[in-house]
């Protein structure tokens, strides 16, 4: 408890919460605290997101535990210095004080520079915000996104077209799910998208990007979940490379998008290799899912970051979405596969708050673990 104390009181004297009265002429609360100083030169913005997760297994050979979970709780503050923007959010699931972005981006030429801790530009639905994505958890895709690291990157747009490029310290503990080893190497991701407006409510989107890291010391392990984040007991390895010896890989990724009213469909693929002096293991990974809102909404997207937005609802009464999607990942070096269909309806309160509801069916390498789960979410976000 003291650890999220004090991690709000961080954030919300970068926020500008706690600068004298003097500095601030003007306060805001639509959609979170926003502050901004009398001269224009600050502007502090704080808020944060509630997950709070439930789930119920239908066990096969192992023994997941049904149960509950934050599965996150953030606070964050963003805003300018001087023209420049940043972000600093913390998540204090589980008891623990975890640092996800932590920048300051810069106006150059074309785009923007991006310096700090920050996701890399790799597949769309690990840059897609969680609070945004249709389903409760991630596909296996974004087991294999490097997620927030430190390093540098540049994004730029050029009319339907953005591209980026990054450099990154690629580190990330073992024991977390999509772990790049237990001591740091190195990394570098590009992205490239094409996502032309059709329409008011009708848009496409294709893009293409690679992942490349080196010298990852220690264990290089790529884990998932099959039956959800709970599904501790089913979570199983794809990638295990223990060897002693330094780990690199080399991954491709493909990605499309398409929104038509309230019916959108969406999918992405990944395949690559990671390999030592001894050990060469190719993997690859993919998902399908198609969504529609029974009440006629139509899924934002920001066409100048390729990645979806919040959903507004048209009535008092919010929106309802339905979706089904297909997730499969598979290491071909040893004959291992993992695949799992999820059923999915969200309920939009209002634009802050939706309660989500999945049912998920899996099957772990041919039958060896077939686990099911019904899982449920309260969500909000300020």
């Amino acid at each position: 408890m003291k650890q999220a104390i004090k991690g709000v009181a961080l954030i919300a004297c970068a926020a500008g919460v706690m600068t004298s009265p003097a500095m601030a002429s003007d306060v805001s609360t639509k959609g979170g605290i926003k502050v901004t100083s009398d001269d224009g030169s600050f502007v502090g913005e704080f808020g944060g997101r509630l997950m709070l997760d439930a789930a119920v297994f239908d066990n096969d050979t192992q023994d997941n535990q049904s149960g509950t979970e934050f599965r996150r709780l953030r606070l964050h503050s963003k805003g300018k210095i001087y023209g420049l923007d940043y972000k600093i959010e913390v998540d204090f699931a589980d008891g623990d004080t975890v640092t996800k972005d932590a920048y300051l981006k810069f106006a150059v030429p074309g785009g923007k520079l991006t310096v700090g801790q920050f996701k890399q530009y790799f597949t769309m639905e690990n840059l897609t915000s969680s609070r945004y994505t249709t389903f409760m958890e991630r596909s296996f895709v974004t087991a294999f996104s490097p997620s927030y690291q430190v390093g540098l990157g540049y994004w730029g747009n050029y009319g339907p077209i953005g591209y980026g490029v990054s450099g990154f310290n690629a580190y990330q503990d073992e024991d977390a799910d999509g772990g790049q080893g237990t001591t740091e190497g190195v990394g570098g991701s590009a992205r490239v998208i094409f996502s032309p407006s059709l329409g008011e409510y009708t848009q496409l989107h294709v893009g293409a990007s690679t992942l490349v890291t080196g010298g990852i010391e220690g264990r290089n392990r790529i884990r998932v979940r099959p039956a959800g984040h709970l599904s501790d007991a089913s979570r199983v390895a794809i990638v295990d490379i223990n060897t002693g010896e330094r780990s690199d890989s080399t991954l491709y990724a493909m990605e499309f998008a398409s929104i038509a009213g309230p019916l959108s469909v969406q999918a992405e693929y990944v395949g690559g290799t990671y390999e030592t002096d001894t050990v060469e293991q190719d993997v690859a990974a993919f998902y399908a899912y198609t969504s529609y809102f029974l009440t006629g909404e139509s899924r934002p997207f920001d066409a100048k970051s390729g990645k979806f937005g919040r959903v507004k609802p048209r009535k008092s009464h919010g929106a309802v979405e339905v979706a089904v999607r297909y997730d499969y990942v598979e290491n071909d070096s040893i004959d291992y596969e993992v695949e799992s269909v999820t059923f999915g309806a969200n309920w939009y309160w209002n634009p802050q708050v939706r309660f989500m509801l999945n049912y998920i069916t899996a099957d772990v390498a041919e039958g060896t673990d077939e686990p099911g789960a019904v899982t449920a979410r309260m969500q909000f976000d300020f």
